[in-house]
């Protein structure tokens, strides 16, 4: 019986998906059982087992995120393992399917996969991973509050902050924008008003940049001061937590930090490299699954097909760490910023490319 091409596309197509939809399962359910052990220690107050499972099930896509590199080497190679171990692809080959055609689909499946969680992390991981935190916070200390289009709310005292641009600059630097300052004097009358373009927390006080003091039961124009030192009573770890590290956001807001930051003269880098990396995270994905293929070819033709497996399970992961050594080396070496962190999905593709050129012949 002859068996069409669209016919096989589909069964390999479906083939792979599977291998990666169940090594995906696995890895997810192993990452989110470590992430709940960690959770626990954190419990108090009212964040309590709902609200953990709520803030566990709000960060699923970014641990898929984060694991699906591994899950389309993996899941490829026991997909094409199996349809080896079976036979089925010197069946293909047979067919008319050459190396060539059957490298194709495969990459389709893995690009269906990718188009999918490249939308999920630019439209989805972004908002709830800072809506998730946020509740987190609020359920352990009642001080914070996530409002729309990424606004916070805190509680200092006898004052309301609302800060409407969150910037993450480093681990011991967080700098804030837009932000408005509502006070209320000890028999509830509303205080003045103050706003402010850009705030710094030191631990122990707000440190305000270019603000506007308004009293609402005053008609004069608004007082304008240079900066502003306003003491507080907030732990900095408060909304530490809840500002999102430049790996979580999207490529728009990544645009948006950099621009602020480069207006405020502060270093960018990190804003830099996290924008490059999602941009080039579907190239290394296809990468790495790339160089694992040649290994399923060579297990075809010998006896023990699991050693090349795992070999080409090793090789991907190796180069997962190269691609981590480039971008830990990104900003000292002497070359662009884009072709550092290009340089290892172009080298092992050439090296895949070669190898299944050699396999083939």
């Amino acid at each position: 019986m002859v068996i069409s091409g669209p016919r096989l596309t589909r069964y390999l197509v479906t083939q792979v998906l599977k291998g990666i939809a169940l090594v995906s399962l696995l890895l997810l359910g192993l990452y989110t059982l470590v992430e709940l052990l960690r959770e626990a220690r954190s419990l108090g107050g009212e964040y309590q087992g709902l609200q953990m499972v709520v803030y566990l099930a709000q960060t699923t896509p970014r641990r898929l995120y984060d694991i699906f590199p591994f899950a389309a080497l993996i899941g490829v190679m026991i997909g094409l393992g199996t349809l080896a171990a079976g036979n089925e692809l010197v069946a293909m080959r047979a067919a008319g399917f050459d190396r060539g055609r059957i490298l194709n689909r495969v990459l389709l499946a893995v690009g269906l996969c990718l188009v999918l969680l490249f939308a999920v992390a630019e439209w989805l991981i972004p908002g709830l991973e800072a809506q998730a935190r946020a509740d987190r916070e609020q359920a352990r200390s009642g001080q914070i509050q996530h409002g729309r289009e990424g606004v916070l709310w805190l509680r200092d005292r006898d004052r309301m902050l609302r800060i409407g641009l969150s910037i993450w600059v480093d681990d011991n630097q967080l700098l804030f924008g837009d932000v408005q300052i509502y006070t209320l004097d000890s028999v509830g009358r509303a205080g003045p008003l103050l706003y402010a373009e850009d705030a710094r927390h030191d631990g122990s006080a707000w440190q305000l940049g270019t603000v506007r003091r308004l009293d609402p039961l005053s008609q004069e124009e608004p007082e304008r001061l240079d900066s502003l030192r306003l003491d507080s009573g907030l732990r900095p770890e408060l909304f530490e937590a809840t500002v999102s590290r430049p790996r979580l956001l999207s490529m728009t807001d990544l645009a948006a930090m950099r621009l602020l930051l480069e207006e405020n003269g502060l270093d960018t880098s990190r804003y830099r490299e996290a924008f490059w990396e999602r941009l080039y995270w579907p190239l290394n994905v296809l990468a790495m699954v790339l160089i694992g293929l040649p290994f399923v070819f060579a297990g075809m033709r010998q006896r023990n097909p699991g050693l090349n497996l795992f070999i080409g399970v090793t090789v991907g992961l190796v180069f997962f760490v190269l691609i981590r050594l480039a971008q830990g080396v990104a900003g000292v070496v002497p070359a662009p910023l884009w072709l550092t962190l290009l340089l290892p999905a172009l080298s092992v593709a050439v090296i895949a490319a070669a190898l299944l050129r050699r396999r083939s012949s």
